[in-house]
């Protein structure tokens, strides 16, 4: 009986990856993570310094949150499917670049105009980031560490969010709130420079059931079951998995209310408490982080060490998430006193960064590596167009017409409920999709 060695074909962009070039590239993927959203917070740190010399209404407000997520939504599909294809190290170069070039630009505007355009153009940047850095990651490093490490780079969003909301108030209040975005605009071009020094990985490695077939690619040699030219057929291919709509409708809702904090969470503690820029940034920017860090860390591990168990480990630590995350957030809104507030934010932030690691680790594990990217950016498409996009500016009428206050407790427990029962549903599909993604891989290598 002779055994059939499955097809290979050279990437000629590919080199063999060690575990320290691995190592490196994810210290930069985390460090640009954390730039990301201090160049996407920073705004919401400062728009209280810049509401009243550029005359502008909440609404008007909110639709410039809304339009840098409404052009970043649009925009992750099609650098989805080009990093399915090209170099990915190359493709986040070029995003931070211009990303960080937008950022640095936003501290010169002088209306509403060029204000939006400049965060406009920065949704474009960020946009290329998230679905290639994910797919890399899932390549540098094996299935049973996956959810942790993927934890551990979505401590990013936080940190990032933190020194946005710290700096930003803190720079505002000293030097003027143009030199905050000169702060977190500089440093993405050094590292932009760093992750395009990196080594890209190949795809899949650690996901081929095959023994032999992982020989193969240490030789610097994938599976040829690559994305090619059709992309309606990779779509239609996608659009059979029934877990992935299911995350689809977990991220819209979630997303919601992640773009309105994002965008309002600082101004709303400045109005409702009666802080002081500075003071606000710390509030919100230390809460964050360390409910965050704490929950992200403590998700990741959970998420794994369940996933050993059974099939919807991770999927069950995220339903968890958003299930608890939702009465603390309303607990929290309906307190007018910073210490109580402080306390419950914080709890509630910690549950709900439960799911960051393990949410984005169930992608990965019911889509073939060479769909990851393009399905990634499919999925932020629809959620940032359905969910964060559309948030700020509806907060922002709410706020006008009620109270800011009003608007976030109205929809932020409503949002995230929903959130948590539609991963409810999850729960019955994620493991046969986990095992229609290995046969498909089988197949392909046949």
């Amino acid at each position: 009986m002779t055994t059939t060695k499955p097809r290979t074909y050279p990437l000629p962009n590919v080199k063999p990856i060690t575990r320290r070039q691995a190592r490196f590239a994810f210290i930069v993927l985390l460090v640009i993570n954390i730039l990301n959203y201090a160049d996407r917070s920073i705004l919401g740190a400062v728009q209280t310094k810049i509401q009243p010399e550029f005359h502008l209404s909440d609404t008007e407000l909110g639709f410039i949150i809304s339009s840098f997520l409404l052009i970043y939504g649009l925009a992750t599909f099609p650098l989805g499917i080009w990093a399915d294809k090209g170099v990915r190290k190359n493709i986040v170069a070029a995003c931070v670049g211009i990303w960080s070039v937008a950022t640095a630009l936003a501290g010169f505007t002088h209306n509403f105009i060029q204000l939006l355009l400049t965060r406009s153009v920065l949704g474009v940047g960020e946009a290329g980031y998230a679905p290639a850095s994910l797919s890399m990651i899932g390549d540098y490093f094996p299935k049973s560490v996956r959810g942790r490490m993927l934890s551990l780079w979505s401590i990013g969003n936080v940190v990032g969010t933190a020194i946005g909301q710290i700096a930003g108030g803190i720079i505002a209040v000293t030097l003027g709130w143009r030199w905050a975005f000169f702060f977190v605009g500089i440093p993405g071009l050094i590292a932009a420079f760093l992750i395009w020094r990196a080594v890209e990985p190949e795809r899949g490695v650690y996901d081929r059931v095959d023994e032999e077939a992982g020989e193969d690619a240490s030789e610097g040699e994938i599976v040829g079951h690559s994305l090619g030219t059709n992309v309606w057929q990779t779509f239609k291919q996608i659009a059979r998995i029934r877990t992935y709509w299911i995350l689809l409708g977990s991220f819209i809702a979630s997303f919601f209310i992640v773009g309105a904090a994002t965008g309002w969470i600082t101004t709303y503690i400045v109005r409702d408490f009666k802080l002081t820029e500075a003071q606000a940034g710390l509030v919100s920017g230390l809460t964050l982080a360390t409910g965050s860090i704490i929950g992200t860390i403590i998700g990741g591990w959970l998420g794994d060490s369940l996933q050993k168990r059974r099939p919807q480990g991770r999927l069950i630590i995220s339903t968890i998430s958003f299930l608890l995350g939702a009465p603390l957030t309303l607990i929290a809104l309906t307190f007018h006193n910073i210490y109580p507030f402080v306390a419950f934010f914080t709890l509630a932030i910690i549950t709900l960064s439960l799911c960051l690691g393990p949410i984005n680790a169930v992608i990965q594990d019911i889509i073939e590596p060479d769909k990851r990217a393009t399905a990634t950016g499919l999925l932020l498409l629809l959620a940032h167009l359905l969910g964060d996009a559309a948030s700020p500016i509806i907060i922002g009428i709410l706020a006008d017409h009620t109270s800011l206050g009003t608007a976030l407790l109205i929809t932020a427990p409503t949002c995230l409920f929903i959130a948590g029962l539609i991963c409810l549903l999850g729960l019955r599909t994620v493991a046969g999709d986990m095992e229609a993604m290995q046969q498909r891989m089988r197949r392909a290598r046949a």
